[in-house]
């Protein structure tokens, strides 16, 4: 594989130094948003542990696929996949998508995020299979936006905005496979 096409040691480790910062960052705002007194900032323990969990979770993802390959595409691939995966959970668990975070049409998107979840343990890093799964997870992506405009649910912007991201994801998984091939 050319070299264009692989991350350097020392860019790895500055990204996972700049991701674990971010995560940290992320973390203490709502705490110092609290101690400045803005309104509507309110979190418990609980929250504060929540979302621990999700970032180190998050982050773990990160660090395996640095771990499981040097290729940018796909690192790039994974960092969008998991970054809608996230998007797709934190915004319907705060607030919801569709209406209140109470609304059972919710569910369909966070069934999108489990049925990624199952098919990325189920290619164990092979990036074909991998290109294939985030199709299939635009295409659900799709279905669900389909069953959420019958419903009467107007969810366009945000249901496309997610299907673009699968469709990212699986189009660089599919060049990092295509460059593994021609190394």
């Amino acid at each position: 594989m050319s070299q264009t096409h692989q991350m350097s040691d020392r860019s790895t480790r500055n990204l996972r130094i700049a991701g674990w910062s971010l995560a940290a960052a992320l973390l203490a705002l709502p705490a110092i948003a609290m101690q400045a007194g803005v309104e509507g900032v309110l979190w418990t323990a609980s929250d504060f542990i929540f979302a621990g969990i999700v970032f180190a979770i998050v982050g773990g993802l990160f660090e395996l696929a640095a771990r499981a390959s040097r290729n940018i595409s796909y690192r790039a691939a994974v960092v969008i996949a998991v970054a809608s995966g996230f998007l797709q959970l934190w915004i319907t668990l705060a607030v919801g998508i569709i209406g209140s975070e109470n609304n059972p049409a919710n569910w369909t998107y966070i069934a999108v995020v489990l049925t990624a979840l199952c098919i990325a343990a189920a290619a164990v890093g092979n990036t074909r299979m991998l290109s294939r799964g985030m199709a299939v997870m635009a295409g659900l992506q799709v279905f669900f936006f389909a069953l959420h405009m019958i419903d009467g649910h107007m969810t366009a912007i945000i249901d496309l905005f997610f299907t673009a991201l699968w469709v990212l994801s699986s189009r660089l998984f599919a060049l990092a496979a295509r460059q593994s091939e021609a190394a």
